[in-house]
């Protein structure tokens, strides 16, 4: 199987150090592959890139962090054995080495560099910082001899922006890079259009605009690249997405649902500014009214607890109403490490992508919604059937596989 790239984007966080570990330490053996999606049987028919064949670099505001991110999932969240992080840090430390500067200009307040600000250049027009990122991409992919490179957004929540008419279409988009429109252009749209420019397929993993911005899509359908997102689905959402058929199908009417979530780490730091929550609570809010055909009285409350670290809680009340106006309820709790539940989903957007692209296949991977909060191009929210839309393009390559090998086994006519 030939190497790939992967790129984040966030490279130095808790999210990454963990999408790292995970990977090295499958494909040396010291761990097995659960919570992997890819390693179902249903989708053992895709010849997939394998753990120990990617690559890792990235983009990040900061230095350094690769190494003490996983050391704190050990030490600190009590995640991982920190014997397994010792067996690893050599591992961390050449993927950290690869860690370029990002770009971080407006990217909210919560994101602005605070230590390392000599990391980053300083003055750069929106142009230069395209050119330096696509040069980082194109430079990684020759110094480690890759067949694709596959870009994931794993950085913090930006707060939204309002995309304006010069976002629908790509000469609009690219007027507002070389004129420095730096107030309609968010770091992570600078990081998908150099990836994209670049002939890279994106992943955004995040809430943030990026690929949701349609000028954006015109680029990645130009160059011919698969794309997707956004914002990963590992926990409250995802278990909305699997209760609301059930009141459905059952025709139990909704009546509210409450949901609380409390979290820590650097994520929770960035969602304890309003103007950040305001993305990730319209990502996680969208989910029932499709999948009921009603919206129910529903709000989704973040909240941060710098104690928790990497784990995070959602407390959910449903009130439904059933036979005979009877009133009911269920309540749930969802308790996870939050890089835990996530690194899994990562490697296999970045396994799924890199097949996409290998396959020549361009444009949005709309089979991939059930990895997300708000799948591009799905209005469909029920996991099983987002699911199922991956079965069925699983089922389609497979077959269309068998096919091509069958006209090669066909003796040509002379």
């Amino acid at each position: 199987m030939a190497k790939a790239g992967v790129w984040l984007i966030g490279a130095q966080g808790s999210l990454a150090s963990t999408v790292v570990l995970g990977a090295r330490a499958i494909a040396r053996g010291l761990a097995a592959g659960g919570g992997l999606v890819t390693d179902l049987p249903e989708l053992a028919g895709l010849p997939l890139v394998g753990p120990g064949d990617l690559v890792f670099g990235g983009w990040d505001i900061a230095p350094a962090g690769l190494v003490g991110h996983a050391r704190a999932l050990a030490s600190d969240d009590a995640a991982v054995a920190e014997s397994l992080v010792a067996q690893l840090e050599a591992d961390l430390k050449a993927v950290e080495a690869r860690v370029r500067p990002g770009f971080a200009d407006g990217g909210g307040p919560a994101n602005r560099p605070r230590r390392f600000r000599s990391f980053l250049p300083r003055r750069e027009s929106l142009a230069a910082a395209v050119e330096r990122l696509g040069d980082d991409l194109d430079r990684f992919r020759s110094e480690q001899k890759l067949d694709a490179v596959i870009a994931v957004n794993v950085a913090s929540t930006e707060p939204p922006l309002d995309l304006a008419p010069e976002h629908r279409r790509l000469d609009g988009f690219r007027r507002l890079i070389q004129r420095d429109r730096g107030a309609l252009v968010t770091p992570s749209m600078v990081y998908a259009y150099a990836a994209l420019e670049r002939g890279c397929a994106y992943v955004n993993f995040t809430p943030s605009s990026a690929i949701a911005t349609p000028a954006l899509q015109e680029l990645g359908l130009k160059h011919h690249v698969p794309f997707y997102g956004s914002d990963g689905k590992t926990g409250e959402t995802l278990m909305k997405t699997v209760l609301a058929p059930l009141f459905r199908y059952r025709n139990l009417e909704v009546l509210s649902w409450e949901g609380f979530n409390i979290l820590g780490g650097g994520d929770g730091r960035v969602l304890d500014d309003p103007r950040h929550k305001r993305s990730k609570v319209r990502s996680k809010a969208g989910v029932l009214g499709a999948t009921l055909g009603y919206t129910p009285h529903a709000r989704v409350a973040i909240e941060y607890v710098p104690s928790l670290g990497n784990w995070k809680t959602a407390w959910d009340f449903v009130h439904f109403r059933g036979f005979l106006g009877t009133k009911m309820s269920v309540h749930f709790i969802w308790q996870g490490c939050d890089s835990i539940l996530a690194a899994p989903l990562v490697l296999d957007l970045v396994r799924l992508a890199e097949f996409a692209q290998r396959k020549g296949e361009a444009g949005p991977m709309t089979h991939l919604a059930c990895f997300f909060k708000d799948p591009l191009g799905v209005t469909e929210q029920s996991f099983v059937e987002q699911f199922r839309l991956l079965t069925d393009y699983v089922a389609r390559q497979t077959k269309n596989d068998r096919q091509s090998k069958d006209e090669r086994k066909r003796p040509r006519a002379r």
